[in-house]
């Protein structure tokens, strides 16, 4: 099929392809709205306004109605009519793939959540490539299920994975947490099963999207996101946009220097091995052995120093237990010479923190927030993230719901003149 031409920047038919992704995207998110309201939202005459408009009437994606009783206060004269985005025109599904759980939201068009499903990924499903795919499959169905939908309805899925994900190849790289993860091209074989468009991107760049589209950074354009769980990513966002890099791995903070204890294990990058979960437990568990210092340490592990874990570390900093405020004081002066250097090299506002170790709140933050400081020429904002653990299948419903639009609304979407 032949590419069609680029319309000239200052063609009739390109303005008018960029007043209706306008329009439809204020209708989309300010709905229901009038005519007139529309108008002053978007900064169009009303002559523009109401021929975009019709366009879109005539494509379905907006559909017009009195407005139902209660909706707006009854004022003399006519009511006037109001547009509605045709959020029913299709679904799509997030997914989070992790290496303990699956989660899958469904969601309309316009991003509301119908139905979720969450389930822990065994030891048996993370020890092969076939049977973690037969759990995310089954997550994604009884989803569907549960918001009473089938698959033939569905647009497109999103999914965000561990890994870092070749933008020309679509095959994964560097996923030491999930076993034969590394070199599977996903989205193909999700794409048999679900019989529409599947796109997917590693879980902190997909962290982003969501709180670009719903979090911390609605209203920022330079932000960096840092998971920080068993591993430690980074996502960046430029000029309002994710930037992915050259290879899909831009942000692999994980494999920075570290200045941790030994060498990392596991396939681990050196900044994640000094500075996330694992370190906790390792330090941890270290403080724990300690007769006297390490027991309440103990106590919360269940008398095994083995089992200390972060949330173990920062339950017992909570009750001043020395012990483990050593371990989280430590701990964070890695993490924060990290982010420092993600910091300076970047220049961003706003500095997101999300993950596992994003819970401990501002046992976290506010050391975090000194270090990085002190260390840094132009200090950002930081901020935890407010998305919670779903964060990454959000950011995949907005993935999937970006792929749904292009083929769904090509009047808006440039597709048409």
């Amino acid at each position: 099929m032949r590419a069609r031409p680029t319309a000239p920047a200052d063609s009739p038919s390109l303005l008018r392809r960029m007043n209706s992704a306008h329009v439809l995207e204020v209708i989309r998110e300010r709905g229901p709205i009038s005519r007139a309201q529309l108008a002053r939202e978007t900064g169009l005459s009303k002559p523009t306004v109401n021929e975009v408009v019709e366009r879109l009437l005539d494509a379905t994606y907006v559909e017009e109605a009195a407005p139902a009783d209660g909706h707006r206060p009854r004022r003399p004269g006519p009511r006037g009519r109001l547009l509605r985005f045709r959020a029913d025109l299709g679904h799509v599904v997030g997914v989070d793939i992790g290496a303990d759980k699956a989660l899958a939201l469904v969601a309309d068009l316009s991003g509301r959540i119908l139905a979720r499903e969450r389930r822990a990924v065994s030891e048996q499903a993370r020890a092969g490539q076939d049977p973690l795919l037969r759990e995310v499959r089954a997550t994604a169905r009884a989803a569907l299920r549960a918001a009473g939908l089938g698959a033939d309805g569905l647009r497109a899925v999103g999914v965000g994975t561990p890994g870092v994900v070749d933008p020309a190849s679509g095959r994964i790289m560097l996923a030491p947490q999930l076993a034969g993860w590394e070199g599977l091209a996903l989205g193909p074989r999700l794409q048999r099963t679900f019989g529409c468009p599947v796109v997917v991107d590693n879980e902190t760049h997909v962290s982003l999207l969501a709180e670009k589209w719903r979090g911390a950074a609605q209203d920022v354009r330079d932000a960096v996101y840092v998971q920080v769980g068993v591993g430690i990513g980074g996502a960046v966002l430029v000029n309002g946009e994710l930037y992915r890099g050259a290879t899909g791995a831009a942000g692999e903070i994980g494999y920075l220097a570290g200045d941790g204890d030994g060498a990392p294990e596991y396939g681990a990058g050196p900044f994640e091995w000094a500075a996330g979960a694992r370190a906790y437990a390792r330090l941890g568990a270290r403080a724990a052995e300690r007769p006297r210092a390490g027991a309440l340490l103990r106590e919360l592990a269940g008398g095994d120093p083995a089992a200390v874990t972060a949330q173990t570390v920062f339950a017992a900093a909570a009750r001043s237990d020395a012990a483990a405020q050593e371990v989280v004081t430590e701990l964070t002066r890695r993490l924060a010479r990290g982010v420092a250097g993600f910091v300076t090299a970047l220049n961003p506002e706003l500095v997101i923190v999300g993950g596992g170790i994003a819970n401990a709140g501002p046992a976290l933050l506010e050391p975090l927030e000194a270090g990085v400081r002190a260390l840094v020429p132009v200090p950002p904002r930081i901020e935890l993230s407010r998305l919670g653990d779903e964060s990454v299948a959000l950011g995949a419903v907005r993935l999937a719901a970006d792929v749904a639009d292009a083929s769904l609304f090509p009047l808006a979407a440039g597709a048409a003149s």
